[in-house]
C-alpha cells in the first residue's frame, strides 16, 4: 500500500499541472521533449515502485545506500532523454480549441512561408523544411503537431516553434473552466488517496522511509 501512495503522489501533481496549463486565457506550448519529461515525472512513482524496485541491485544498494536511488534516477532521466530525441519534430499545445489553433497555424504559416499549404489536417511549409499533421484530444483541449516525412529541417522547426510560442503568448483564447476543474479534481482525488493511505499505514511508511535513508 505504501508503494501505491508513492506512485499516486507524483501522478496527482501531474494532473494538477495539467489543470494549471488548461486554465486561464492563454495557450501553453511544450516541445516533444518537454512534454515527455513532464509525463515521465508524473509516472515516476509507478516506475520506481514497479520495474525499478523489482530489478533493484541489492549489492549496489548495500554499498551505496540511499545514493543508489540517485543513480537510478539519473539512469531514468537518461532513458527519457534518449526517447525524447525521437520527438524533436513534435510540439504540444494545451488549452486551445481546434478552430483557434488552425487559424493561428495558418497565420504563422503565411508569415514564415509563402508556399505553405494545407492538406486535410496536415500543414506543409516547404521553404522552411517543416511538415506536420495535427492530432486533437478535444476533452483535454490538447493538440499535438507531429512531424511527417524524412525531409525535416531542424532549424526550420525551431524557428516555427519559436514563432508559435511568441504568437500564442500574445493571443488570448476562449476559456473552458470545465477542463481545468476536471483535471484538478482528478489530481486532488489522487493526492487525497495517497495521503489517506499514508495515514492508515503510518508505521509502515516510517519503516520504509528508514529503509531508504539508511
Amino acid at each position: 500500500m505504501i508503494a501505491l501512495a508513492v506512485s499516486l503522489a507524483p501522478l496527482a501533481l501531474y494532473f494538477l499541472a495539467l489543470a494549471a496549463m488548461n486554465s486561464g486565457r492563454r495557450a501553453r506550448v511544450l516541445s516533444g521533449q518537454e512534454d515527455l519529461t513532464a509525463t515521465s515525472l508524473g509516472v515516476i512513482g509507478f516506475v520506481m515502485t514497479g520495474p525499478v524496485l523489482f530489478f533493484l541491485p541489492i549489492d549496489a544498494f548495500t554499498f551505496w545506500g540511499f545514493y543508489t536511488w540517485f543513480f537510478l534516477a539519473v539512469l531514468y532521466a537518461l532513458i527519457v532523454r534518449f526517447l525524447g530525441a525521437a520527438l524533436r519534430f513534435r510540439i504540444v499545445v494545451y488549452n486551445m480549441d481546434e478552430t483557434e489553433l488552425r487559424e493561428t497555424l495558418a497565420k504563422i504559416a503565411g508569415e514564415l512561408d509563402a508556399e505553405a499549404r494545407w492538406a486535410g489536417n496536415s500543414l506543409s511549409l516547404p521553404t522552411l523544411g517543416v511538415q506536420f499533421y495535427t492530432e486533437h484530444l478535444t476533452i483535454l483541449r490538447n493538440h499535438v503537431l507531429i512531424g511527417t516525412g524524412s525531409r525535416q529541417n531542424l532549424q526550420g522547426w525551431l524557428q516555427f516553434e519559436k514563432q508559435l510560442r511568441k504568437t500564442l503568448f500574445k493571443q488570448r483564447v476562449s476559456p473552458k473552466k470545465r477542463t481545468a476543474v476536471f483535471l484538478a479534481s482528478i489530481g486532488f482525488l489522487l493526492g487525497a488517496a495517497a495521503v489517506l493511505i499514508l495515514i492508515a499505514h503510518q508505521s509502515d511508511a516510517f519503516a520504509a522511509l528508514q529503509f531508504l535513508l539508511k
